[in-house]
């Protein structure tokens, strides 16, 4: 069957009942609106200060690259985006840190280092750009299927729950504990009590309100630290070159990137659910070509993160949530959007701002993404036909992603330190154990001993038959 861009991905399409304001060729009238619109969006999708934080975590990297890296992400997400609206799907979607990806490289880094790491996004993006253009996803879905990328996505909400308690009581003291309760309470409160931008927006301001005002008041925030950033600077190819005492800024190791690209698996494959839910809001037929040019965008986005020092990108579920409340599925104001996180990029001063929030803070308004990334996965899980083996395929690897790792950096820390570098890098990667876990047990009980059960029912009917 010859390839068809434009051949719709699902037979039955689902009509929305959102009523659009600007669809998604649309542009608001006047300028202030495209302006205020974007605005909203940055607000909702303000987060990379929050995945840089939980980078280093997992990495074990000093709190003080965390500024950089969070300049590079707003930059990345800013090129991205533009790379995904203009030559990518052009569907009103915005690019930003991916947990998937970032939760498999901070194994990578904590094993292999941070040259090693960089490495692995380009490649892992270039391979990814190749998965795209090559149209092969879709051949190979049914070997990752919703209950091993549900498990994969509930896997990282528990990792992220973890880095989430970890700062919570990261110094112990009652005062970062209370500012912690503080966040979250009041981002509970803005999520339902809410309106518009205060409900979306319900992380940012949160964090913003009680990380940088209440924290001033008690004398928390460190604005010694801001006043010394510049305003604005030039971005830089390999910021972090030189960080680990090499003059090396990227190298390229065979483990560290099959490593890396486990990650690169399971963001593609929340894509492919996010490029659906984004049509379904915009009234868009989900076609064939927004997987394909979707897919090959997020790579190219990849690789240009992995030369400036930020984050691998995917896409953001945060702007469907966006276009459904408000009805602008615009994608000119996803472009407008993408410039201002290019602009926000290039402020070092906003970079640090955020960084010096305390640690305690962020804790208390992560922990709720944690929750929200944990349930969509089991979500993604349920959405399929409940049966004995898929749920063992989920409880293997959620399981194995979750209590693996543990072990390996409590009682078998001591047998994992005698593994080889690779050894140590799968025990201690959480995404690599579940997607690795998730297909093999999906092989094994989803077609290997289905397909010898299926058989066996066969025979016995023909056998009763005779």
């Amino acid at each position: 069957m010859a390839y068809n861009p434009e051949q719709p991905v699902f037979e039955t399409q689902v009509k929305s009942s959102i009523k659009l304001l600007y669809g998604i060729e649309d542009r608001p009238k006047t300028w202030w609106e495209s302006l205020f619109y974007a605005w909203q969006v940055t607000l909702v999708d303000f987060t990379p200060f929050i995945w840089a934080g939980a980078f280093v975590s997992i990495a074990g990297l000093p709190d003080t690259i965390i500024p950089t890296m969070i300049s590079a992400c707003f930059l990345a997400m800013g090129i991205a985006t533009l790379i995904q609206t203009t030559i990518g799907n052009r569907l009103p979607i915005v690019q930003g840190p991916s947990s998937s990806v970032l939760t498999a490289m901070g194994g990578v880094t904590a094993i292999y280092g941070f040259p090693a790491m960089w490495g692995a996004v380009i490649v892992g993006g270039l391979l990814e750009a190749v998965l795209g253009f090559s149209r092969v996803i879709g051949k190979i879905r049914r070997f990752i299927p919703p209950v091993v990328t549900g498990s994969v996505v509930a896997t990282i909400g528990f990792v992220a729950a973890r880095i989430a308690v970890g700062w919570i009581f990261q110094t112990g003291k009652p005062i970062h504990l209370a500012l912690a309760l503080i966040a979250f309470l009041l981002a509970l409160i803005l999520k339902f009590k809410g309106k518009g931008i205060w409900s979306q927006g319900f992380i940012l301001i949160s964090v913003v309100v009680v990380g940088v005002g209440l924290a001033t008041v008690l004398g928390e925030y460190d604005w010694a630290k801001v006043a010394a950033e510049p305003w604005i600077a030039l971005p830089r190819l390999f910021p972090f070159k030189g960080f680990d005492g090499t003059d090396k800024a990227v190298v390229f190791i065979t483990a560290a990137i099959i490593g890396g690209f486990t990650g690169y698996i399971g963001s593609i494959f929340e894509s492919l659910g996010d490029y659906a839910a984004t049509c379904a809001v915009s009234g868009e037929v989900y076609r064939v070509k927004h997987i394909n040019k979707g897919i090959a965008a997020e790579g190219l986005g990849c690789m240009v993160s992995g030369f400036i020092g930020a984050l691998p990108v995917t896409s953001y579920t945060q702007n469907i949530g966006i276009i459904a409340a408000t009805g602008i599925a615009s994608r000119f104001i996803t472009q407008v959007a993408a410039v201002m996180f290019l602009l926000y990029g290039l402020s070092p001063k906003l970079a640090m701002a955020l960084a010096c929030i305390p640690r305690s803070v962020v804790g208390g308004v992560f922990a709720i993404s944690a929750s929200l990334i944990m349930f969509s996965g089991i979500e993604v899980i349920i959405s399929e036909a409940q049966s004995f083996e898929n749920n063992l395929v989920a409880g293997t690897a959620i399981g194995a992603g979750v209590m693996v790792p543990y072990f390996s950096a409590t009682t078998g820390a001591q047998w994992v330190n005698t593994l080889s570098n690779f050894g140590k890098m799968y025990m201690t990667n959480s995404v690599f154990i579940a997607v690795t876990v998730g297909v093999i047990m999906n092989l094994i009980c989803n077609h290997w001993f289905k397909s010898k059960k299926d058989k066996t029912v066969v025979e016995a009917e023909e056998s009763a038959a005779n």
